[in-house]
């Protein structure tokens, strides 16, 4: 992503010319504010701000790994740089007040009383109401870890295809949110298990013959290519690599820009 953006910037607005971040906006299909964020960090010029730190705080409480929330925040965030930032912003906070026992157990017996009965989407924030958890660090965690370990959920995991839900992902057809949503089950017991099956049937790395196929359907294409189709053609790439992969091609000269095919 970041090369992409970056080499439209180059290709369009070379130094001096200033950058139409709107312009960027509409080619990543990422929010103006995002992409002046993400190329002022390139440029070392991102400085952290009271509302990073309580996003990247807000991430970390929702069950999120460091090195998801480092994507979330920017594509150039490492996790180090991020696990150093929120630990001195939290230590500077005072303790937050923590969740007894009692609490605990009234979240374990909440989650047996709403599992099924509510949306699994509306029930962290109907626990965090009514115990008032607001201003509690990892409410979120905790409770999702009941939903994760509850067995009316554990047994929807149990009649779930995830090889077809792989390929759907990876084909654009769908995301695990969605999935999740449509499947009334908590997102990270698909996410992990997605990725691993996407890492195993579609690798990283690119065959001479799969660079030649992507090639030939490139130059076949009157208009823009249609990289979820030609994925499903492939059957060993998603729809999401190919794109990056075409965008490498036309960066390096091999394939036309999209500007030049537009001509």
């Amino acid at each position: 992503m970041v090369d992409r953006m970056v080499g439209f910037i180059k290709e369009h607005y070379p130094v001096p010319v200033p950058v139409n971040y709107r312009a960027v906006s509409n080619f990543m299909w990422i929010s103006m504010d995002d992409c002046i964020r993400m190329h002022d960090m390139l440029q070392g010029k991102f400085k952290w701000t009271e509302s990073d730190f309580e996003r990247a705080a807000a991430l970390r409480a929702r069950g999120l790994t460091y090195k998801e929330a480092a994507r979330h925040l920017s594509p150039t965030l490492t996790v180090a740089a991020l696990s150093g930032a929120l630990k001195r912003y939290l230590s500077s906070k005072p303790a937050p007040e923590s969740i007894s026992a009692d609490e605990l157990g009234e979240i374990s017996r909440l989650v047996d009383e709403y599992a099924g009965k509510y949306p699994v989407s509306e029930i962290v924030a109907t626990i965090r109401r009514q115990l008032n958890l607001s201003d509690r660090r990892n409410y979120y965690s905790l409770i999702g870890n009941y939903l994760a370990k509850h067995p009316h959920y554990r047994a929807k995991v149990c009649d779930i295809d995830f090889n077809d839900l792989t390929n759907r992902v990876a084909t654009g057809q769908t995301t695990v949110k969605l999935a999740a949503k449509e499947l009334d089950i908590p997102s990270f017991l698909l996410a992990s298990r997605v990725r691993n099956l996407d890492a195993k049937r579609f690798p990283l790395i690119w065959t001479e013959e799969e660079i030649r196929k992507l090639i030939d359907y490139a130059q076949s294409c009157d208009s823009k290519p249609d990289m979820v189709l030609f994925s499903k053609l492939l059957g060993t790439k998603s729809s999401n690599r190919c794109r990056n992969k075409l965008f490498y091609l036309r960066q390096k000269g091999i394939l036309p820009s999209a500007k030049d095919m537009v001509k």
